[in-house]
């Protein structure tokens, strides 16, 4: 939604929005066709998920700051090694960019990943043990373009 209806300066900003809430139930089974897992939430799927970016956009400038939340999620339904299940922790991600041109052949960009310096944790349950906690940190970007 670019926010067009706003005075002067104010009309190049807008915003991205999404949301997500999906709610699922499946019986998990072996091999042998046994219902080992009644009524349990889709591996892989987040119940709650959204996104948000803010931007500003000119001929010479645009800047985007964004957020991406994800609800915990089954990663191995049933658990392995007697885990009753494999779990994702929830996660909120923060990324901006920026882009200044300086005229038709050389702009600039800066970009920074992951500023909240979000992991990714997943858990055995039921006491929520760790099983992997990778962590890899904030990136940032800087770059150059020359067109001719």
């Amino acid at each position: 939604l670019p926010f067009s209806f706003l005075p002067d300066v104010w009309n190049n900003f807008g915003m991205l929005a999404n949301y997500t809430h999906v709610e699922s139930e499946i019986d998990y089974v072996d091999a042998a066709g046994a219902v080992v897992l009644q009524g349990a939430s889709l591996v892989g799927q987040s119940e709650t998920s959204y996104n948000l970016t803010f931007f500003y956009e000119d001929e010479r400038f645009s800047a985007r700051v964004s957020g991406a939340y994800r609800s915990d999620y089954p990663t191995t339904l049933p658990g392995r090694n007697l885990n009753d299940t494999e779990d994702t922790a929830e996660t909120l991600n923060v990324d901006a960019s920026f882009n200044w041109t300086f005229n038709d052949h050389l702009s600039f960009t800066l970009e920074g990943l992951n500023l909240t310096d979000e992991v990714d944790d997943q858990l055995l349950n039921p006491d929520d043990r760790t099983s992997f906690y990778h962590h890899f940190g904030r990136q940032y970007f800087v770059g150059f373009r020359y067109t001719y």
